[in-house]
């Protein structure tokens, strides 16, 4: 009956332990409206995904993704193109998902708000909030939206997040566009 309880304070001990761990690595994110997505992103840029490729890191212990862009229209920081590294992906039949992060297809068109760690390398602002899927509908008219579940936007400046089960809008390119020029040339005056 001693070793029994034993057992159960250490199963017990262990648990906790294990508990405390987990919420100790749950990651916060902090809401960004379209201000601050510009304000805070030293690239922000309209482009193609040419491809995405996902590898080891050299002590093949992470999987990282780099995703290379063209650049088609840029209003801060890069032209041309640019590479972006996240977290995550498919390597040797093993897959490590991030929770948020966005995801990328080659041959997809959007706008991004990008940031760059201490090494100079590129990365979606805010995981899925820095990234907007451009679709162009038979008139032309160009909109956008976040795709990654719980990420959709209801408006162009708020960026609100939208309440579960509720269909999201597609947002008007120009509006988003709109408000990103008026950050940006706001920031400029001062």
């Amino acid at each position: 009956m001693r070793q029994l309880r034993r057992g159960i304070a250490l199963s017990c001990c262990v648990l906790a332990c294990v508990t405390i761990v987990c919420v100790a690595r749950a990651t916060s994110l902090q809401h960004l409206d379209t201000r601050e997505l510009t304000l805070e992103s030293n690239d922000i840029v309209v482009g193609q995904v040419e491809s995405v490729r996902s590898y080891w890191n050299d002590s093949h212990t992470k999987i990282l993704t780099d995703v290379a862009v063209r650049v088609s229209e840029s209003f801060k920081g890069a032209t041309g193109s640019i590479t972006l590294t996240q977290l995550g992906g498919q390597v040797d039949g093993m897959r490590y998902d991030v929770p948020g992060c966005p995801v990328f297809r080659t041959g997809e068109q959007a706008l991004l708000f990008v940031w760059r760690d201490s090494r100079g390398r590129a990365q979606v602002n805010g995981l899925a909030q820095g990234k907007f899927d451009l679709h162009v509908d038979a008139s032309g008219t160009r909109t956008v939206q976040r795709t990654v579940p719980g990420f959709a936007a209801g408006d162009a400046k708020t960026l609100r997040t939208l309440p579960s089960g509720q269909v999201a809008p597609q947002l008007r390119y120009d509006d988003l566009v709109r408000e990103i020029r008026r950050t940006l040339a706001e920031a400029k005056a001062r």
